[in-house]
């Protein structure tokens, strides 16, 4: 046991208290739209609510808030952590990083304005100029959305190891197929990264080590699902250090919808028919994370003073991020109560 830990748990655990419950997150779904930030007003969030609601209009505000708000957590969380610890924590945070990229990418494309563009992204924006995080900074980003075309913007990336990935595919970026194709080895690279730096840090990470390999499942399962969704042939490009074998990925795409059952092995029930009805493939990766958060986060949860511990308070902030985001799109766009119940994981799973 590393002793820092014990002092980290300590902290952790005071802000732990401030994540929002079950019963918060209900009662900011029954008050509404209109309601949404008044009721967000007297929770942890005030904090960014006084310092972003006038800058931006809605519905991005919410966006601002509510991810600067998960990315303090995060960074606080990090703080706290043994030095030897850090890279499979840096490695994980990579997923914003990567999926900040893949906006700014987007929004050349589609000629977007710096600030449209600024305002979703994934950043603590109240971290202090110059301040290391295990991320990349907000001021690098305006960097990258100030520039003019995505080449400069993967030049730019390239200091990074994701963006020499993108580095290879730099003189192909045309469309955005290509900008899909190109992050497509990033977020192989990504999970493969994710393996290649996990430690047993103190010996006992052991779930973690299987929460892993199983995200990577969700990723190629989810890649699986796109080939079949988009009637891609070939073979799908799998991610490295999961448990389901590629040859079980492959027949997914060959396989009727109705036979995913028994390939994928999570429960995917309610998300399947919603998936084979209307094609909505963010409703089957949000069943298969519901079902592996609901069985490791009570684990990662009772390991005190370990890694796993830091993890849940990570995993938890990405959570309430997640449900957040959830409730405001339902109110926002009135959508069905019964595609809106796939959204809220939290109603599924134990916190």
């Amino acid at each position: 046991m590393d002793s820092v830990y014990t002092g980290a748990y300590g902290r952790l655990k005071a802000l732990t208290i401030d994540l929002l419950d079950k019963k918060m997150l209900d009662e900011i779904e029954r008050r509404g739209k209109s309601e949404f930030i008044p009721t967000l007003s007297n929770t942890p969030y005030r904090e960014e609510i006084d310092a972003f609601y006038n800058m931006y209009g809605l519905p991005e505000a919410i966006e601002v808030i509510v991810n600067s708000h998960m990315m303090k957590n995060v960074r606080n969380a990090v703080k706290l952590v043994p030095t030897g610890a850090r890279p499979i924590l840096e490695a994980y945070m990579g997923k914003w990083d990567i999926e900040n990229i893949r906006l700014i990418l987007y929004s050349k494309m589609r000629n977007f304005s710096v600030s449209g563009t600024e305002a979703f992204l994934v950043v603590d924006r109240n971290m202090p100029v110059g301040t290391y995080s295990g991320f990349i900074s907000k001021e690098e980003y305006a960097n990258m959305i100030e520039k003019s075309s995505t080449e400069e913007v993967i030049e730019l990336a390239a200091k990074y190891w994701y963006g020499t990935k993108l580095m290879e595919a730099i003189n192909s970026i045309s469309t955005m197929a290509d900008v899909d194709k190109a992050l497509l080895n990033v977020e192989i690279a990504y999970y493969e990264n994710l393996m290649d730096k996990f430690r047993f840090y103190n010996g006992d990470e052991g779930p973690l080590y299987e929460f892993f390999r199983k995200l990577i499942d969700i990723r190629n399962i989810m890649a699986a699902a796109r080939f079949k969704q988009n009637q891609i042939e070939g073979e799908v490009q799998i991610a490295k250090g999961g448990y389901v074998g590629h040859d079980v990925i492959n027949s997914i795409v060959s396989s009727p919808v109705s036979e995913w059952k028994s390939k994928i092995p999570f429960k995917i029930d309610g998300a399947l028919k919603m998936f084979e009805d209307s094609k909505l493939m963010s409703f089957l990766g949000t069943a298969m994370l519901t079902d592996l958060y609901g069985t490791y986060l009570p684990v990662f949860k009772r390991s005190a003073m370990s890694l796993e511990y830091v993890f849940y308070f990570i995993i938890r902030s990405e959570v309430e991020r997640n449900e957040l985001l959830g409730i405001w799109f339902k109110e926002y766009h009135n959508l069905p109560q019964e595609k809106a119940e796939l959204i809220r994981m939290t109603k599924q799973i134990e916190l």
